[in-house]
């Protein structure tokens, strides 16, 4: 192979190692940051998020365990009769507290609803609804 063809495969190599570095280092920086707002919560609690309507609901849920009450759902759909499961942190006795908004999928009879919730604890269930007339 001439010397000339194993310095430009060389450099080629040489380039490409940084970005990959850079992008492995910028991966661990959002891994760690992630796992770090758990810690600040003093762990986490597994919940269910049971829409108890017939209706389909977009629900928007905030922690409000965290200092900036960090979105955890935004605008999920759940459709009537179901429940999915989500992670919130944990305050320092272990429980969860939650702030839950949710607007019915029907654009011409809207209703919306809203509620806080504390006390939260490991499979706990919390029941969203819609049953309100919306305000603007």
């Amino acid at each position: 192979m001439p010397a000339a063809r194993q310095r430009a495969i060389l450099a080629g190599v040489m380039t490409s190692f940084p970005r990959r570095l850079l992008s492995r280092a910028l991966l661990a920086c959002i891994v760690l940051s992630c796992t770090q707002t758990s810690v600040l919560g003093q762990g986490t609690v597994t919940i269910h998020v049971l829409n108890d309507t017939t209706d389909n609901l977009e629900v928007t849920l905030y922690d409000r365990n965290l200092r900036r009450h960090q979105m955890i759902l935004s605008g999920q759909v759940i459709y009537g009769n179901a429940s999915i499961a989500t992670t919130i942190s944990a305050d320092s006795s272990g429980q969860g507290h939650v702030y839950w908004k949710a607007m019915n999928t029907d654009r011409d009879m809207r209703r919306c609803g809203k509620h806080e919730q504390a006390g939260l604890n490991n499979g706990d269930t919390i029941h969203v609804w819609a049953n309100s007339r919306c305000g603007h």
